[in-house]
């Protein structure tokens, strides 16, 4: 989790991580550029994994890090640092591959990181070419698996998410924690319409830093509104502990907020135009941030 969230950030990386709609150019560029070198392409990407891997894997941020055991968990980091020597790869290539996926990226051809629900089980981090998925990091849930997972993008089981209740649905599977709706901390509902308490008894406002969002706040908190008042999502309440620490340190309300109040707090963001106001959005991700942060030194 950064430790700093902006919304020039969230835009950023909403737009970064979004895949592409596949059309018939894609395809055919697809096929034209990689298909011939597809076997190449894999063997390359396995090169690039293993240096990132000898680079990457013996840092503090790994060795500090007591709850994840490489690879397991590092899918952005594994993504993100495989993607950097991958550019420089097409800048100037040294194979075959590398020259194809080059050729294929002159003549129009997407290539772009991506996030989202893989096969309804994991939160992934992988890239998009053109009609093809690639994973170079299939290995952070389950280390037995290769490395590199290259599949035809309408058999990869990859989709953007785009609504909260899968989203949160996904959250307590992958994360192994429980969700609940945010009808405690009202104020901030709007945009964190979910509160998680994670495998670890850690309380985190969900989502605070997924690319759902930027696309909540696009849509005008359209999402958040039809997450919290969806009777099926209501859930369990929140239990004392976390609530107590809701309140003691966020001065959290002592009753889940009424449906009335939520839907006088929407109307109130959206007549004021809150989602083109840093002024006010600022504090409202500042305090999200705040709110796993003090959670983690309870």
């Amino acid at each position: 989790m950064p430790d700093i969230l902006t919304l020039e950030e969230i835009t950023n990386r909403a737009n970064e991580e979004t895949p592409v709609e596949i059309t018939l150019r894609q395809t055919k560029l697809t096929k034209s550029w990689l298909l011939p070198h597809l076997d190449a392409l894999h063997a390359d990407l396995r090169q690039l994994r293993s240096a990132f891997d000898a680079a990457y894997r013996h840092s503090a941020e790994v060795t500090n890090n007591p709850r994840r055991t490489y690879p397991k968990g590092y899918c952005l980091e594994i993504s993100k640092g495989v993607q950097n020597l991958l550019q420089q790869q097409i800048q100037q290539p040294t194979t075959p591959a590398m020259q194809a996926l080059r050729e294929f990226c002159l003549n129009g051809g997407i290539a772009k990181r991506v996030w989202g629900n893989l096969r309804n089980s994991y939160f992934q981090n992988a890239f998009q070419f053109g009609s093809l998925y690639v994973d170079v990091a299939n290995d952070t849930v389950n280390p037995s698996k290769p490395q590199v997972e290259i599949l035809p993008w309408v058999k990869s089981g990859f989709y953007a998410i785009r609504d909260y209740a899968k989203y949160a649905k996904l959250a307590e599977v992958y994360w192994g924690g429980k969700v609940y709706p945010n009808r405690y901390l009202p104020e901030l509902a709007v945009m964190f319409p979910i509160v998680f308490v994670n495998r670890y008894g850690e309380v985190e406002l969900q989502a605070n830093y997924q690319t759902i969002l930027y696309r909540n706040m696009e849509q005008n908190f359209k999402l958040a509104e039809t997450y919290l008042f969806n009777r099926k999502n209501y859930g369990d309440p929140l239990p004392d502990p976390y609530h107590a620490f809701l309140q003691n340190e966020f001065g959290a309300l002592a009753e889940p907020a009424s449906d009335d109040v939520l839907r006088g707090l929407f109307a109130d963001a959206r007549k004021t135009g809150l989602r083109f106001d840093i002024s006010r959005c600022q504090p409202m991700l500042d305090q999200a941030l705040e709110v796993g942060k003090r959670s983690k030194r309870a």
